[in-house]
């Protein structure tokens, strides 16, 4: 019976991990164009990280709604109804021939980009304890894969036209969808969901996740963690092209060499360190390691010298990422998954929000090297933040895997 059940888990991993790696295939497909599809159309900087913005914003608003209502109704149900907004988020991209139609689409595309929740979600229901952290880890290893091949492919599509990443980006959307209806099983019951009727309102459960002193410090520093990596992702494609005049291609191989070594950190590394240390001490380790990256960034004097820093940043947030998402789900009971990693998914929006916007203006203001500075700052307080905070109580579980 064990191992039957353990064979179920598995195959329902395999099918979230194939979905994420497709859904971010996509995104990642237009994230090094976008700063050349704005300039385009004569965006600012400052602009330019607006439009990224944008997509967080309505992301922040849509996490918790939508991981909420796959507690309710189902997971496999809102993520097809999430994928095929992304689909014509990315198809209203390829069409855009100004930039007020280029904001829309980001911002059909943000709110259906709430599904991460419901992933995570869905990984809980799935995994013990145990293995949340691991668990977590596989959407992290999607999320590499995704930015191997995506800005790959999308920085060779570019070389044809702007418009073609953005409608095959569509196409794999689309191809989610069917991927979702033909092999996920869903993991809400109709107990579960009757009981949920039942249960406090979405606006008491929301209240009680910020109330609660464990998840409000893994809230704060997620929020300020996914801040500062959205700091760089926002500016970086500029930067390159400002100081060693890279083109969208150049740049989605930097993206690429991200994504293999995030594979690798979040599939080798992390299983590994989750049985031989703390949770605490792996944030520790993973924001010094980030803080080190963002600042190395501006001090390199060639393309080829940015192998250098690059290697720090998706080894700290690989890290950080899915541990503070196992922390968090470990902290909430299994009824409320899916609206409490979406409430932590808000923080990160919210970051992802703030971060491009304090780049763009730091960059036109401040000097093109400041973004990465203060970024680099930010998560080194993220680091004291947290030693602090961990030091004062005692209620954050330190799990040995």
């Amino acid at each position: 019976m064990s191992v039957a059940l353990e064979t179920v888990k598995n195959k329902s991993l395999a099918n979230i991990f194939l979905i994420v790696f497709i859904d971010l295939l996509g995104f990642s497909l237009i994230l090094p164009l976008l700063p050349y599809i704005a300039e385009k159309f004569q965006a600012s900087p400052l602009q330019i990280g607006l439009l990224t913005s944008v997509y967080s914003l309505f992301q922040f608003i849509s996490s918790p709604i939508l991981g909420r209502l796959s507690d309710k109704y189902g997971r496999k149900k809102l993520l097809m109804i999430s994928q095929f907004g992304s689909a014509v988020g990315f198809f209203l991209l390829g069409i855009a021939n100004n930039l007020q139609l280029l904001f829309l689409s980001r911002i059909i595309d943000g709110i259906t980009g709430g599904n991460i929740s419901i992933a995570q979600a869905y990984i809980a229901d799935v995994t013990s304890k145990k293995d949340r952290a691991k668990g977590m880890g596989l959407i992290g290893a999607a999320f590499g894969l995704g930015f191997i091949f995506g800005p790959a492919i999308g920085g060779l599509l570019s070389n044809i036209s702007f418009s073609l990443p953005a409608y095959f980006a569509c196409l794999l959307a689309l191809i989610t969808v069917a991927t979702t209806y033909l092999t996920l099983k869903e993991t809400v019951s109709t107990n579960q969901d009757s009981n949920l009727k039942t249960e406090k309102n979405f606006w008491l459960h929301l209240k009680s996740v910020l109330t609660q002193p464990t998840l409000i410090i893994l809230i704060i520093s997620f929020f300020i963690l996914n801040t500062t990596f959205s700091i760089h992702t926002g500016i970086f494609p500029l930067w390159t092209e400002k100081t060693f005049h890279l083109t969208p291609s150049e740049n989605g191989w930097f993206f690429t060499y991200i994504g293999i070594l995030a594979v690798i950190f979040q599939t080798q590394l992390l299983p590994y360190a989750t049985n031989k240390l703390k949770e605490k001490n792996i944030l520790y380790f993973a924001l010094l390691a980030m803080s080190t990256g963002l600042v190395l960034i501006p001090l390199t004097k060639t393309p080829w010298q940015l192998l250098i820093p690059l290697f720090f940043l998706p080894l700290g947030n690989g890290l950080a990422n899915p541990t503070i998402q196992a922390l968090a789900s470990e902290n909430t009971d299994q009824s409320e998954y899916g609206q409490t990693l979406g409430v932590l998914q808000s923080a990160g929006s919210l970051g992802r929000i703030l971060g491009p916007i304090i780049a763009g203006e730091a960059f036109q203001t401040l000097g093109q090297n400041t973004p990465f500075y203060l970024a680099s700052g930010l998560i080194f307080a993220n680091l004291i933040f947290l030693k602090l905070q961990l030091n004062k109580t005692d209620k954050l579980r330190q799990v040995k895997l």
